[in-house]
């Protein structure tokens, strides 16, 4: 049902959609914005077909039906998307989800499927609820990713890595988790987290060869990371305090007060994995794959 219609320059259109809503392609763009901010909920988001460059299906009853908004500014296609789901249903879905975390695809509310066919950029709020994202062979140039108290779980499948070198994957979680699995096969030059009071999980396990910036700040949460096991030098420089807890691998040497390094890390090089966290009161632990 149509509800609102603006035009400033470009088509912008308002809308609900009942139970489907697709992006069609056409050559008046050459990149996507895709912004989905979901209040509740659970959402499944992968590679889907190339029939459409996105779809979204919902399992949510007609009165929390989402909205959406589109518009095309310098070749660049913008589609933001509110998903909303009645709160007391909610409440029982994320207490169960909890405590079962595996569900099958048809389980979740939410189903997005993304395109392979153009470069994107992903902003994703998820207030509560339960999402599971996989970014496998995607041609992602930037994510962004903002939780409050939701548990979100990022994938890679093994040899299906980013098609694109991602600019920057940046992650803010406040009383939620987040968990990256393969997360070197994002091929993000730039890896940002803000830790508040939830807990983020980095896994870099299966990196062979890899050049990125880890960049960290931990409040009162944790965060763990799992290292490639000796196959990619590490240097990890974290300001602590005496409030916090900070574990280091075996095998590490401590070059200055906040500086350690792999013992396979030499100056001057170029591919390897630099971490610089600050942490407060929270947890910081770094665990070699192969210890």
């Amino acid at each position: 049902m149509l509800i609102g219609l603006v035009c400033i320059a470009n088509l912008e259109l308002i809308a609900q959609f009942n139970n489907s809503y697709t992006v069609s392609d056409n050559q008046e763009f050459d990149k996507i914005k895709f912004s989905l901010n979901a209040t509740n909920g659970q959402c499944f988001i992968e590679a889907g077909d190339e029939s459409g460059i996105l779809n979204i299906h919902s399992n949510s009853p007609t009165e929390a039906q989402p909205l959406f908004k589109e518009d095309i500014s310098n070749r660049t296609k913008e589609v933001k998307v509110k998903l909303n789901e009645d709160q007391n249903s909610l409440l029982s879905s994320s207490i169960s989800k909890r405590l079962f975390s595996s569900q099958a695809v048809e389980e979740y509310t939410w189903k997005v499927y993304l395109s392979k066919l153009k470069p994107m950029d992903l902003d994703l709020t998820y207030a509560i609820g339960d999402t599971y994202i996989d970014l496998s062979d995607l041609p992602i140039e930037r994510l962004k990713m903002r939780t409050g108290t939701a548990n979100v779980r990022v994938n890679y499948k093994n040899g299906l890595g980013n098609r694109l070198a991602m600019d920057t994957f940046m992650i803010k979680v406040d009383m939620g988790t987040m968990t990256a699995k393969n997360l070197h096969l994002s091929n993000a030059k730039n890896i940002i987290a803000n830790v508040g009071f939830g807990k983020v999980k980095m896994d870099f396990e299966d990196a062979k060869i890899l050049g990125t910036e880890v960049m960290a700040t931990v409040g009162a949460g944790s965060l763990e990371v799992l290292l490639p096991g000796g196959s990619i030098p590490v240097r990890i420089n974290v300001n602590d305090s005496p409030l916090c807890r900070v574990k280091i691998p075996e095998g590490f040497v401590k070059s200055s007060d906040n500086v350690f390094l792999s013992a396979n890390y030499t100056n001057g090089q170029v591919n390897y994995i630099n971490f610089s966290v600050d942490v407060a009161v929270g947890n910081v632990i770094f665990k070699d794959s192969n210890q």
